[in-house]
């Protein structure tokens, strides 16, 4: 038996609808979020971001690599050393952990602390060796993909899901950690459209819609949001809807980087 499709009915053209808007409001500010453009380094930043925010992740990043300014010298250092720089992150002692496991495979696996093998490997096989090292999920390896290596994959992220539930595009049955939502969801955006749509979803997610006490009257999506799963009162101050033509919407539809 063929299983449901985590896409409610309309989700595509949903999903331009979202990225239209998003994209006027935001304008996908990638700085923003401090992404790396090595593979290794994004991995570990990643691994940095598990259950805590963007400010306290970033600051973790840079006290972690003015400490050990390279991954040679972190493996060799005293775990409870690792730890004591990254508490301030949350799960200080399992990051630790998870990075130094990640970086003792990197070195086992290509010879030395580096992923730039993932670079003449495509997509999928890219991707299946990215999961298969420690601590790296789905979408920690598609973040590694995008941000580390240039391909036009979309990263489904805590934000993602939260977002897509909210704004009808994902069934409120929808299951995070199924693969097919993964591969649903992106199969659904033109690959061209992946990257921009994923940075300002984060950024939306980080600013606006959180997972609680969402900010709904400062968000560009609320006079079109149905909100599903949340209960709400009505906003006092509720921001006029972004005029997107319907050629811009057109254009984003059809895989145009900015309309």
């Amino acid at each position: 038996m063929r299983a449901a499709s985590p896409l409610r009915p309309g989700a595509v053209e949903r999903l331009a609808d979202v990225d239209a808007v998003l994209d006027a409001a935001y304008g996908a500010p990638e700085a923003e979020l401090g992404n790396k453009p090595d593979p290794l380094d994004e991995a570990i930043y990643i691994i940095l971001s598990f259950q805590t925010d963007l400010a306290r992740f970033s600051s973790t990043w840079s006290r972690l690599r003015t400490a050990y300014p390279s991954w040679d010298a972190l493996e060799l250092a005293a775990a409870r050393d690792v730890a004591r720089i990254l508490r301030d992150g949350g799960l200080h002692r399992q990051k630790t952990r998870t990075i130094r496991r990640l970086l003792a495979e990197v070195r086992r696996v290509s010879g030395e602390h580096s992923l730039d093998l993932l670079r003449a490997l495509n997509d999928e096989d890219a991707e299946r060796l990215l999961t298969r090292l420690p601590g790296l999920s789905w979408n920690a390896a598609h973040c590694v993909l995008l941000h580390g290596l240039g391909r036009d994959v979309l990263p489904i992220d805590s934000n993602t899901f939260r977002i897509l539930k909210r704004t009808g595009v994902l069934s409120q049955r929808a299951v995070y950690r199924r693969r097919s939502l993964h591969d649903a969801i992106q199969a659904a955006v033109p690959a061209p459209r992946r990257r921009a749509l994923h940075v300002n979803l984060v950024v939306r997610g980080q600013r606006t819609c959180r997972p609680r006490a969402p900010q709904c009257a400062c968000c560009p999506l609320n006079a079109d949001c149905p909100k599903l799963g949340l209960r709400v009162t009505a906003d006092r101050h509720v921001p006029m809807p972004f005029a997107i033509s319907v050629g811009a919407r057109a254009a984003i539809a059809r895989g145009d980087a900015r309309p």
